[in-house]
């Protein structure tokens, strides 16, 4: 009876267990990107292992697959299991985009890893900036053609490589560029252009390169209507052999003065009323035939010409003045008076309309009258000053040469109407002289700045346009106009390469360090100012990654990393020293200093971790704030627990069972040193199975106790040991003393049955059974 009460007993402590064994564990797959912040172009790691409930498995995934959704963003190059549980995966970021990665293995589920690439600010477009877009020909014809590279963001950008940039216009002859084709080198941001405006007419600019473009359109106005006003002075002239008169032409357009955009020639012809031949008897110093032609020059309002009449002839004569593009034709009466009187008795100065534009012009004409208006020579040099009521006009001196009875009359009005447009001639009964003078008055001009953008980077040169406007218009910059710019530590104006154009200037400017600021342009009574941006190149904050499980004596992998303001990963310009302090070296020890290098933004670090603990880890960069990790480093210790009954009867056989724990997960696969004292082993298992646990059956052979010692041997773990004594009941069981040397067993004897011969048959036939189904598992 109580041979089958103990079999039955055997057997259910088997199903026990087994049952217990059989319960299923929720394996998992877990990652690690490092760093978790990626540039294109960069060489990254992945790190995947296994979790239990929330628990690394100190355990070698096996056949690990992975997939990368989209091979051109990234792709795995190199697979590596070097370390003690995790497989560690490089990969290579191709281009910026967004992606998954697919890991998976046989038993768990596969799991999905979201990729972000940033671009590195890598060009995602062109940007066109054209100033002026508006022209009229008559006017300015000269502006700058800028391009530049931008990112996702529109702003500018450094070149990734070098761009073939392409401009085209949708029709010809309307702009005139020196290069069609240019190339921004890598590294570059952009450049300018300068170009010129010859005909009028609407086009679209278009800038190309690759599958980026952009456009802008561009307005050439036809130059305003002319108008041409023809002036004889003075309106009688002598027929003495010296005499002659003087025939201005003047452009306008709605009775106010313009400039002429290109030479003008003017073809003149005399004819007398009577039509009497006209003969040319001046002197080869002032002479011209009876046709004859004079320019109005690019940039001026007015031409002239002198002319004379034979001697004695006395007539009234029609000057028949022609212009071609468009053709015009003007006509204009003089009289001649058969008289030659020498003298200074009456000097008169007639004006004519002039343009307020800082340039020098004709102003009018001096000539001699005697009291009954008729034409009179100079019998010596007639010198004749003027005086301007406003400081801002001045007139130069003129001279009647002696045998001569008139003289022009040069002066300058400056760049604006003047307050006061009087000047009187200083001369016997002069009268006060009101010029008509055309232009814009200064209060009407603002000083104003283009930029093509005003968000800058670090250690790149821009330009500033700087131009004054008038109505909407640009008024053209007086040549003794100085500009000055507000001192700044951001942003640094190269003033020896200011380029300067008639209607606008360009002032090279660099950032040279980082932040936002007003500049104030000045210049006499002029004011401005600009709102600039400098970002930078060079690292803003710093930013530790790691594993979430740090375990003493397992190598693993730190990343730091540089990021800009918006903590994305920024490439540097030039090396970056980090120094790192461990608050407790004992715990965890890192290299006193590191340093990412130019164009990187991060470096990796491969760290063992020396016993277990909380530290704190400081990084200090110059200029950058501190940034501190708190670390928890665990203990790898694994766990033993024996499982077997306290007491035994002697001789009994009896199952033990051993589990090994590491990191509160199972430990599987784990060497078992077994040490019997009183016992001996009749089945053993060396090696912990998938639940982390080994058995043993064992019959006691002490009368007093069967002590029983386990050591696990996990490589590069630290080891563990545990023991436990079981006590042997010898009261309800007789075992015959054999008095054989050397024999340290002896049968047990129940009822006179040898017990051994159903128990140990049963117990390994139960041993055996569980075995084979905890290893099929």
């Amino acid at each position: 009876m109580k041979l089958l009460l103990l079999t039955l007993f055997v057997l259910v402590f088997l199903v026990n267990i087994d049952k217990s064994f059989a319960l299923e564990s929720d394996f998992e797959l877990e990652y690690n990107i490092l760093p978790e912040k990626i540039h294109a172009d960069d060489t990254i790691l992945l790190e995947v292992y296994m979790i239990n409930n929330g628990k690394v498995i100190l355990d070698k995934i096996q056949d690990l697959k992975i997939e990368s959704l989209d091979t051109s963003i990234i792709e795995v190059i190199n697979f590596e299991e070097t370390h003690e549980y995790k497989i560690l995966i490089e990969l290579k970021a191709i281009t910026e985009g967004e992606t998954s990665l697919y890991v998976f293995t046989e038993g768990t589920q596969a799991v999905e890893i979201p990729i972000t690439i940033n671009g590195n600010n890598i060009p995602k477009g062109v940007s066109l900036d054209i100033f002026p877009d508006t022209f009229e020909l008559d006017k300015n014809n000269q502006g700058i053609l800028s391009v530049f590279l931008i990112d996702v963001n529109g702003d500018i950008t450094r070149a990734d490589k070098d761009y073939q940039i392409n401009i085209s216009t949708t029709k010809p002859g309307i702009m005139s560029l020196s290069d069609y084709t240019i190339i921004i080198p890598k590294g570059d941001i952009g450049f300018k252009q300068d170009f010129t405006v010859i005909n009028n007419g609407d086009i679209t600019v278009t800038i190309k390169t690759n599958d980026m473009e952009d456009s802008e359109l561009l307005t050439v106005d036809k130059a305003t209507e002319r108008e041409i006003e023809l002036t004889i002075i003075p309106e009688d002239i002598s027929s003495a052999n010296t005499s002659s008169g003087h025939i201005i032409a003047q452009l306008s357009s709605g009775g106010k003065l313009i400039k002429a955009t290109k030479d003008m020639t003017v073809f003149f012809e005399i004819e007398s009323s009577t039509d009497a031949e006209t003969v040319n008897t001046s002197l080869p110093s002032n002479a011209i035939n009876p046709t004859g032609h004079f320019q109005i020059k690019k940039g001026q309002t007015y031409g002239h010409a002198l002319f004379s009449i034979q001697k004695g002839a006395t007539d009234e004569y029609t000057i028949t003045a022609t212009l071609q593009d468009p053709l015009t034709i003007l006509e204009a009466t003089f009289e001649t008076i058969d008289v030659e009187l020498y003298g200074d008795e009456q000097i008169k100065f007639e004006p004519i309309s002039v343009l307020a534009d800082g340039e020098k012009q004709l102003v009018g004409i001096l000539y001699l009258e005697d009291v009954n208006e008729h034409p009179v020579t100079a019998n010596r040099d007639i010198i004749v000053t003027f005086t301007a009521s406003d400081k801002l006009i001045s007139i130069e001196n003129s001279i009647i040469k002696k045998g001569y009875e008139s003289s022009l009359v040069y002066g300058n009005m400056g760049y604006f109407i003047p307050a006061d447009t009087e000047i009187i001639p200083n001369f016997k009964n002069s009268e006060v002289v009101e010029l008509d003078i055309q232009g814009f008055e200064e209060g009407a001009i603002t000083l104003e700045t283009h930029v093509s953008t005003d968000h800058f980077l670090k250690g790149e040169e821009y330009w500033i346009t700087i131009y004054m406007d008038v109505s909407g218009e640009l008024f053209k910059i007086p040549d003794n106009q100085y500009f000055k710019i507000s001192e700044s530590e951001i942003f640094q104006v190269d003033e020896d390469r200011i380029e300067a154009y008639p209607y606008f200037i360009l002032v090279p400017i660099t950032a040279i360090d980082t932040g936002d600021e007003d500049l104030i342009i000045s210049s006499d009574t002029f004011e401005t100012s600009i709102s600039l941006s400098s970002t930078i190149s060079k690292p803003n904050s710093l930013e530790m990654k790691y594993s979430d499980n740090l375990f003493t004596g397992i190598k693993d992998t730190f990343t730091i990393q540089v990021l800009d303001t918006q903590e994305l990963p920024v490439k540097i310009n030039e090396d970056t020293e980090i120094k790192i302090f461990s608050s407790d070296p004992s715990i965890i020890k890192f290299p006193k200093s590191i340093t990412v290098s130019q164009k990187s933004s991060f470096i990796t670090l491969e760290i063992i971790p020396e016993s277990p603990g909380e530290v704190e880890i400081s990084l200090v960069s110059e200029g950058l704030p501190i940034v501190t990790e708190e670390l928890t480093i665990k203990d790898l210790t694994p766990s033993l627990q024996i499982t077997s009954a306290d007491i035994i009867d002697q001789g009994e056989s009896f199952l033990v069972s051993i589990l090994a724990t590491q990191n509160g997960i199972p430990l599987k696969n784990a060497k078992i040193i077994w040490e019997l004292d009183g016992g001996f082993s009749t089945l053993i298992e060396e090696k912990t199975g998938p639940t982390g646990e080994a058995i043993a059956s064992i019959i006691s052979t002490s009368d007093s106790s069967v002590q029983i010692s386990a050591t696990i041997d996990n490589g590069p773990f630290q080891s563990a040991h545990a023991s436990k004594i079981i006590r042997v009941n010898t009261s309800s069981i007789e075992i015959p003393i054999v008095e054989e040397e050397n024999k340290s067993f002896k049968k047990p004897s129940i009822e006179g049955i040898d017990p051994i011969m159903f128990i140990i048959p049963a117990l390994i036939g139960g041993v055996v059974i569980y075995m084979k189904k905890k290893k099929s598992k």
